[in-house]
């Protein structure tokens, strides 16, 4: 039996990778700013979000985020992050 997890449908891009960067850096989503590219075909699609925190007109983090997508389900999510502060 498949049993998908109602969270993960739907999704959206970059709002998904905002609200996943403002998690991993334990900051509001006001803060990170970002783009996302979408490679692959209608069945298996792959994300990467390049997400990054300003405070005032500094860098201080980024976050880059890899999801893999089968049809609008996210199947995997890898992460980096790198503190600039």
């Amino acid at each position: 039996m498949y049993v998908q997890n109602p969270d993960f449908i739907g999704v959206t891009f970059p709002e998904r990778a905002v609200s996943d960067a403002a998690r991993l850096t334990g900051r509001s989503k006001n803060e990170i700013d970002g783009e996302c590219s979408i490679k692959g075909s209608y069945f298996e699609k792959q994300v990467s979000c390049e997400m990054r925190r300003m405070q005032g007109n500094k860098i201080t983090d980024t976050v880059l985020l890899e999801y893999t997508l089968m049809f609008d389900s996210i199947t995997s999510i890898a992460d980096t992050r790198e503190n600039l502060e």
